[in-house]
């Protein structure tokens, strides 16, 4: 009998004949890297504030309220994974936050035919007919209804209504309190598809600005409890915030620690200048935190995140897919900087690449494009430079490589007795080497089949399975893993020659 295991069939049954019980073979690890959504939700939105939610396409409106920040985020995300688990983590206005402000005062029209006026709001576009023989007020009032009607049905950051003082002003609010409201862009100088420029000479645009007090997310993670969320889209970069992800996912007594083995990561935006993200970044030193630049986007900080968080779900959960880098790939739904000026050039990336800040570039469709996802983490604990962790798909390898190593662990020898040798091939008993060879077999798929690490025999060579001299129920185990790398750089030397030769033994000459 010491040849086969029963969890339930006993060993001294007499009475005839035939038994069978089921039990698991084990199967390889299969990720299904959730992603969560941190951001701010509606009075009107059903969803407990502070309380995760798996949320599905059509409830968004009811969950949040249709034109709350979390329900935009959740679109977007949707365009950029469509079949990707998604759960939200809605967080109320602080009660002594502020709403951001901003204006539009129509001037003058001298119209001699009738014409669209166009503008955009957080990379919505609004449009209204102008005739000629429209005042600045009537104006107004229509550039109102506009934007109210495409709030209603696109979910604009913002509502308008006419002054109460002055009949050809259009107050603008935001509808969140906090200080991301300071950032939505309203554009007014882009020419339109009938080629004119209405709006850049009728309208005079105050800046959103003035909203301040942003929800604390305290409160917020400690309510995640231990479900695995290996992706967390945050609206919010303050520090305090920042702080709060920090706690969750260190690696002393988070979701990265020995006992927890959660893991995940947080992705926050910030619209911050290149100096003052230089500054950001060389503040933390994170392997778990990621902060995306989108200064003067005409789309919302919080959606740009929402697109971030998807993409990295939806392609680093999967091997060998998680290996590969994220570059060149589309933010759909995401509108970038407009100006040429406003976009980071390569000597701005170059300084934020080292300072623990992502980057993106607009490619020749005009649309925003990942160039590289990093992490914070730039030092040992030294403060020696370290690279270690640099890259945000160093960090999906570290979670997928592990679990799966886990798993074929657990599944081979999560109850057997254990023993320096088992001579007797007792199938109830493990030794050190037979772990070692299940985790080398592990390894070995990781290399040969999902591309997540490379180099096994030295793997081989330098892993260590040993009991432990204290504990005799305990085995330790040393595992070096070489990752895979990504394609970041090709560097080509041209050498220019006016005519080319080979000698006898191939070595180049010029002719």
């Amino acid at each position: 009998m010491s040849g086969v295991l029963f969890n339930n069939i006993p060993g001294n049954v007499r009475v005839p004949f035939f038994y069978a019980e089921f039990q698991p073979g084990g199967t390889p690890y299969s990720a299904n890297a959730r992603l969560l959504l941190v951001g701010q939700k509606l009075s009107s939105g059903v969803a407990t504030e502070n309380q995760p939610v798996l949320v599905r396409d059509g409830t968004v409106g009811a969950l949040f309220g249709q034109n709350s920040m979390l329900a935009n985020m959740y679109r977007k995300a949707r365009k950029n994974a469509p079949l990707q688990e998604i759960w939200a983590l809605p967080v109320a206005d602080l009660n002594a936050g502020v709403k951001a402000a901003g204006t539009i005062v129509v001037g003058d029209p001298a119209l001699s035919q009738a014409a669209t006026l166009t503008i955009y709001i957080a990379g919505r576009r609004i449009r209204c007919g102008v005739l000629t023989t429209d005042t600045k007020t009537t104006i107004a009032l229509h550039l109102v209804a506009a934007i109210n009607a495409v709030a209603a049905s696109e979910g604009l950051p913002v509502t308008a209504a006419v002054n109460g003082t002055t009949a050809y002003q259009i107050d603008l609010t935001a509808v969140h309190k906090g200080t991301l409201g300071n950032a939505v862009e309203i554009e007014s100088g882009i020419v339109t598809e009938d080629g004119n420029n209405l709006a850049a000479t009728l309208l005079t645009i105050t800046a959103m600005a003035s909203g301040a007090g942003d929800p604390d997310l305290g409160t917020a993670f400690a309510n995640l409890g231990s479900a695995e969320f290996d992706w967390i889209a945050s609206a919010y970069a303050d520090a305090a915030n920042v702080g709060h992800a920090t706690d969750l996912l260190n690696d002393v007594s988070g979701r990265w620690s020995w006992a927890q083995q959660i893991y995940g990561h947080y992705f926050c935006p910030s619209t911050a200048t290149v100096g003052a993200l230089q500054t950001l970044g060389a503040g933390y030193n994170n392997q778990h935190i990621t902060f995306f630049p989108c200064r003067k986007f005409l789309s919302p900080q919080y959606e740009v995140i929402a697109a971030i968080g998807a993409i990295a779900a939806a392609h680093l959960q999967d091997a060998p897919e998680l290996s590969r880098p994220l570059q060149t790939l589309e933010l759909q739904g995401i509108k970038g900087p407009r100006l040429i000026a406003d976009q980071l050039q390569l000597v701005d990336k170059q300084t934020l690449y080292f300072s623990g800040i992502s980057g993106y570039f607009i490619n020749t469709a005009g649309n925003v494009a990942i160039e590289r996802l990093i992490t914070t983490y730039h030092a040992n604990s030294w403060g020696d430079p370290d690279w270690t962790y640099l890259d945000v798909e160093t960090m999906a390898q570290s979670m997928f490589g592990i679990r799966f190593i886990r798993t074929e662990v657990t599944s081979k020898h999560g109850r057997q007795a254990l023993a320096n040798d088992n001579p007797g091939r007792v199938a109830a008993i493990v030794t050190p080497n037979d772990i070692k060879a299940t985790i080398t077999h592990a390894y070995k798929k990781l290399v040969d089949t999902y591309g997540v690490f490379e180099n096994l025999e030295a793997f081989q060579q330098s892993l260590v399975v040993e009991r432990n001299a204290q504990d005799p129920n305990r085995v330790d185990v040393m595992m070096n893993l070489d990752h895979v790398n990504q394609l970041r750089v090709l560097a080509a030397a041209a050498v220019n020659w006016m005519q080319l030769e080979l000698d006898q033994t191939n070595a180049i000459t010029a002719a």
